[in-house]
């Protein structure tokens, strides 16, 4: 591709996204540690130093890409759950299938608060947490929409919990490790195990404690 330096906020968002896409190409095939803007712009055809028009630091990159991640896996779980369920272990099974979905996102999000943002300008990580407050409190109400049992605070509640230990358990994960070619130790007593039942059972727990 010829990436030419962009006039006009249009043709600079364009190229914006040009760069979001070209990092997660990236981002999929050497993971996390090994971009570098030399990666990012030789994937471009475009110069290292002109990529700083457009960000600081490859952590801001990140914080976008993972806005935008978070904003379709909202949109596949408002899709998903139109309807109450009566069954809670169905409801459990759903959301965890609908939230391995988006392992890129999971994989991404499970580093944000220990390297992500260490490194991230002030500015894109508040209009991250902005955007992220928005998004999962749509979240919230597509909990409430499959669980209308649950009030407004509950349903925030699950979000919030639900969220925090699939960035914990994910990056555990035999889905986890199988992507990053990690080996896994299946003879090993407590061990690496698949997502989804481990997180169903959590997810049982909570809702167990939210609704008595």
């Amino acid at each position: 591709m010829s990436f030419l330096r962009a006039h006009g906020e249009k043709q600079k968002q364009e190229r914006v996204q040009q760069i979001i896409d070209a990092t997660i190409k990236l981002y999929d095939e050497i993971g996390y540690d090994k971009i570098t803007f030399s990666k990012i712009a030789l994937n471009l055809n475009f110069s290292r130093i002109n990529l700083y028009n457009y960000f600081s630091c490859k952590e801001d990159i990140f914080l976008l890409i993972l806005m935008q991640e978070i904003r379709q896996m909202v949109a596949d779980a408002e899709v998903s759950f139109t309807a109450p369920i009566d069954d809670l272990d169905a409801f459990c099974q759903k959301w965890a299938a609908m939230l391995l979905r988006h392992e890129r996102l999971l994989s991404i999000f499970s580093i944000t608060n220990t390297i992500i943002l260490a490194g991230a300008s002030d500015e894109q990580h508040k209009e991250f947490r902005q955007q992220m407050h928005v998004d999962y409190c749509r979240l919230a109400a597509v909990a409430r929409v499959a669980l209308p049992q649950l009030d407004a605070e509950q349903a925030i509640r699950f979000i919030n919990l639900e969220n925090s230990f699939a960035l914990v358990l994910y990056p555990a994960s035999c889905e986890y490790k199988k992507a990053n070619n990690i080996t896994i130790f299946y003879e090993i007593g407590y061990g690496t195990r698949e997502f989804i039942p481990q997180f169903v059972a959590y997810l049982k727990v909570v809702l167990a404690g939210l609704l008595t």
